[in-house]
């Protein structure tokens, strides 16, 4: 049953409810203090841009590689990346410079999507797997995942 529905922000909405009456009450009463769809999206473009402006400038003083992949890949990565990398540098348990350089030679956009998921010590883990120079030293410094996986020979 198609209801028109003044979402809490004042625009109108078409929206089709199904069930029972009681049902039908409940879910239009709740679609009425929520957002309506255009304005939802765009606070979440906007909650994105500000997140993305903010890990920008964390790791400005970083040279990004360019990434590898589709436009649709890159675009995707760099935002992936750019938060991750962010993230590293705020992290005061981690080796930022060494876990940040580790990540800096992954330039394939389709394995930062991949692995968009794993936690901080567990991506660093997989770079390290997949780098076969983790083990050197990276600026004096060892990443903190290598020192806890392998020992450390010099």
């Amino acid at each position: 049953m198609e209801q028109r529905i003044t979402h809490a922000c004042g625009h109108e909405q078409v929206h089709l409810l199904y069930g029972f009456d009681s049902q039908v009450a409940r879910k239009a009463r709740w679609l009425s203090t929520t957002k309506c769809r255009a304005c939802f999206v765009a606070d979440k473009q906007a909650e994105q841009a500000k997140a993305a402006a903010q890990d920008s400038a964390a790791i400005a003083h970083l040279d990004l590689p360019a990434l590898t992949g589709s436009e649709r890949q890159v675009g995707w990565a760099t935002a992936i990346r750019a938060g991750r990398l962010a993230a590293l540098t705020a992290n005061p348990h981690t080796r930022a410079a060494a876990d940040c350089d580790l990540c800096l030679r992954i330039v394939d956009a389709e394995w930062w999507i991949d692995h968009r998921d794993l936690s901080h010590a567990d991506l660093i883990a997989r770079t390290a797997e997949l780098l076969p120079v983790a083990d050197m030293l990276v600026n004096h410094q060892r990443s903190e995942a290598v020192r806890h996986e392998r020992p450390a020979t010099l």
